[in-house]
């Protein structure tokens, strides 16, 4: 197998402008102009889900001692005919427990599942203990022919630094 090509790799904070730059980077390399479309389509919405979900759901971190751990960071790497989408972002602690039983729920089922599953989230207003999985989580399950890959990495009794990975066959 060839050597991955990183399409994109960015730690740091997330903007608006960050992620209009880090979407034109992707859309000017030429592994992305040479996709055919449909692929094309599902890893541009898989980055910005991805880059979408730091933006909103990071939890900010305030301590100098883990900053370098605990920075937003997103890459795109082609792996022969797959890409790679990897995020991650600081956590509470205290959200584990809910974004886990997401993953693990959208990992376990099939595309028409999900899509059924879609169409209750979209349906229903949100409740205060809301525990079904995430519009996003599940529009990215969609995408990928492979589980969301994702894992902790415990930092403080506070926080933990989460990271996902979705494949895209191209």
């Amino acid at each position: 197998m060839s050597k991955p090509k990183t399409m994109i790799d960015y730690m740091g904070s997330i903007s608006f402008d960050t992620m209009e730059k880090l979407l034109n980077q992707l859309r000017s390399t030429k592994e992305f102009q040479a996709m055919k479309k449909p692929a094309r389509k599902r890893l541009y919405s898989t980055v910005v889900e991805s880059i979408d979900n730091i933006f909103k759901y990071a939890a900010s971190n305030n301590s100098g001692a883990w900053s370098e751990k605990g920075n937003p960071m997103i890459t795109v790497e082609k792996m022969g005919n797959q890409y790679a989408v990897t995020s991650g972002n600081l956590v509470i602690n205290d959200n584990i427990g809910d974004l886990t039983f997401k993953l693990d729920r959208v990992n376990q089922l099939d595309t028409e599942a999900l899509k059924s599953l879609y169409e209750d989230v979209i349906n229903q207003e949100a409740g205060v203990d809301d525990k079904g999985a995430g519009l996003g989580l599940i529009t990215m399950a969609l995408r990928t022919d492979d589980e969301i890959i994702y894992s902790f990495l415990h930092l403080d009794e506070n926080h933990s630094f989460f990271k996902m990975q979705i494949i895209i066959n191209g």
